[in-house]
């Protein structure tokens, strides 16, 4: 049969399940949108800027981490580059989605004709965002093309995932090519995930088996690999205690006995405290990076704590932290080989008794100490207590709603104060952090759960990045809540500017004559494009608020006045060089008690 390439790559996706294709209009993919509207069964999302659709195609894959992929269409020059922040958000968040970008007739490549990137050579644009997706290709002939996507869907959930980027020239697009029937997805994108080395396997259990106190990381690599149950079956039949990172929050009911949540400088105190005292750590697709290991001083490795560290991608392995095991693995296999292997070795799970005491004890202490945090009857609102009562309010209604936290302030109080009761739960603030990837992110996210609720946490500075893209709920009647925390400033780097140089630059929203604090009207913006808002100035008035949205229809915004003031919640101080020949100095001692290390004139 003839089909043009356009029409038969729509039929793969629509072959390969494929649900939402996500884009905007542009003159080099009309033959895309096309097929999809007019061709498929596939939906099509409208949204009101590329890198739009980019979040709602994260957050989709977030909260599914399976396939099908979600797919973004874009077109040619600045509807391309403007993909470039959150596609590289995806790309560190191991996101995978497939997308598919337009570009100019080949007949005119390197003329410089509209919008083409040309000037070092023909059409380029797949150069600019080489590093920052899994792959990128340009497709230069019409019969090789249908292969090529097929291709990139399978490199896009293979191994770690990813986003892929396929170019299609516009005139390829609209070529007929004849072809014997439309390929069918599982044999050529299904590939068996990595299972772990036995001898690994063997090493890892002998540590584990000599361990007093041992302390389990899961990262956002559980979430890939959907391996929750796997996690919490180990956990309990050895009683090992479990931490995240921020990524991997969720990986675990943070309700669990065995959850110590959040481990990290501003996670809970008793996770702070056991990432300091373990003497042995099973890090499970989980990257050590300088916010999470307050810049590889929270673990003492090697000093006093061995490592197991288990990854999909062997990128990671050993990277900041020389490891006793470093095994390429699936997360599940690997916790359910390390089961296994555990069993015939006969590990003891009644000898972790002192140290699980230990940990709850220092639980209790901790929830003493921040008892008066989220308390607060304070208005404006503290963080503390809207992340406190937002939980409470979605534990209560819908543990397994999608709960989204966007960057800034939301990083030094989410991973403490927000309990996670199920695994739909994320952040961008694993490592790019692209403000206001909620926002958008937040539609995806609903359409890749839609029997349960979605909230998107969304600091001001964030909400005024990508904010816009709410109206595509209107749009298509996607039933979402996003939380403004507003405080007319930039919290985070507002405060610690103060700290390293006694004063802030470009943090503060002022109106320049007067020097008073300004802030939109985010209500009325809501409102103008059909998304009923509320303002919350009180404590009181929150969770009321939250649990309307949570329980109705539509798609709801509420913005709540924080207080800028607030102090940002800390175990310890971040030590950041600033001097290039002077290492901040190496007293982990002196962070935890909160002094910054001085640095010399």
């Amino acid at each position: 049969m003839k089909l043009t390439v356009a029409k038969a790559i729509v039929r793969f996706l629509e072959q390969a399940g494929v649900e939402i294709a996500a884009g905007y209009n542009g003159h080099g993919n009309w033959a895309m949108l096309d097929a999809v509207e007019h061709e498929s069964n596939i939906r099509g999302i409208k949204t009101n800027a590329e890198d739009a659709a980019v979040h709602l195609a994260d957050c989709y894959w977030r909260v599914r981490r399976k396939p099908p992929l979600p797919v973004v269409l874009t077109t040619v020059g600045p509807g391309n580059m403007n993909i470039c922040a959150a596609l590289a958000n995806a790309f560190y968040e191991s996101s995978a989605m497939l997308i598919i970008a337009g570009a100019g007739p080949t007949q005119w490549f390197d003329k410089g004709c509209f919008e083409e990137c040309y000037r070092y050579g023909p059409e380029e644009f797949t150069q600019v965002v080489k590093p920052i997706c899994k792959k990128a290709a340009l497709v230069t002939r019409p019969d090789t093309a249908l292969e090529t996507v097929v291709r990139a869907y399978k490199e896009a959930i293979s191994g770690r995932p990813g986003p892929v980027l396929v170019q299609i020239p516009f005139d390829i697009q609209h070529t007929e090519i004849e072809i014997e029937s439309i390929p069918e997805a599982a044999p050529w994108t299904h590939i068996h995930p990595a299972g772990p080395s036995p001898a690994g396997l063997d090493k890892a259990a002998e540590l584990l088996k000599a361990s007093a106190r041992p302390l389990i990381l899961a990262g956002s690599g559980i979430h890939n690999a959907l391996a929750h149950d796997a996690l919490r079956v180990f956990a309990e039949e050895f009683q090992v205690p479990v931490g995240t990172s921020f990524s991997g929050k969720g990986a675990l009911s943070e309700a669990h006995p065995l959850s110590l949540g959040v481990l990290d400088p501003s996670g809970t105190g008793q996770g702070f405290r056991a990432a300091r005292e373990c003497d042995l750590l099973i890090g499970v697709g989980v990257r050590f990076h300088d916010f999470n290991t307050l810049a590889w001083n929270m673990y003492p490795i090697p000093e006093s704590t061995k490592l197991v560290h288990i990854d999909v991608d062997p990128i990671e392995l050993s990277r900041n932290y020389p490891s006793d095991v470093a095994m390429v693995a699936d997360g599940r296999l690997a916790l359910e080989g390390l089961a296994r292997t555990a069993r015939r070795e006969r590990v003891a799970p009644d000898k972790h008794k002192p140290w699980l005491d230990e940990l709850e004890t220092w639980k209790k202490e901790w929830l003493g100490q921040i008892e008066g945090l989220i308390r607060s009857e304070a208005a404006p609102l503290s963080n503390a207590r809207l992340l406190a009562d937002v939980s409470e309010v979605i534990a209560e209604t819908d543990p397994e709603t999608s709960v989204l936290f966007d960057t800034g302030n939301l990083l030094l109080f989410a991973p403490a104060f927000f309990s996670a009761r199920s695994r739909f739960v994320a952040t961008n603030n694993g490592h790019f952090a692209r403000m206001g990837w909620g926002c958008a992110g937040a539609l995806g996210a609903r359409l890749g759960n839609p029997e349960h609720p979605t909230v998107s946490i969304v600091g001001d500075g964030s909400f005024m990045m990508c904010g816009l893209s709410i109206s595509t709920a209107c749009e298509y009647g996607i039933p979402v809540i996003w939380v403004i925390l507003n405080n007319r400033t930039i919290g985070i780097e507002r405060e610690a500017m103060d700290v390293v140089y006694g004063r802030s630059s470009f943090c503060d929203t002022r109106i320049e004559e007067t020097g008073e604090t300004w802030s939109p009207d985010y209500v009325k913006l809501a409102e103008s494009l059909g998304i009923a808002a509320k303002k919350i100035s009180s404590p009181a008035a929150l969770k009321p608020a939250v649990k309307a949205g949570l329980t109705g229809k539509q798609p709801l915004l509420l913005d709540v006045d924080i207080d800028p003031a607030d102090p940002g919640y800390r175990n310890a101080l971040l030590p950041i060089p600033i001097r290039w020949d002077q290492p901040p100095v190496m007293n982990p001692d002196e962070w935890v008690k909160g002094i910054l290390p001085e640095q010399e004139e």
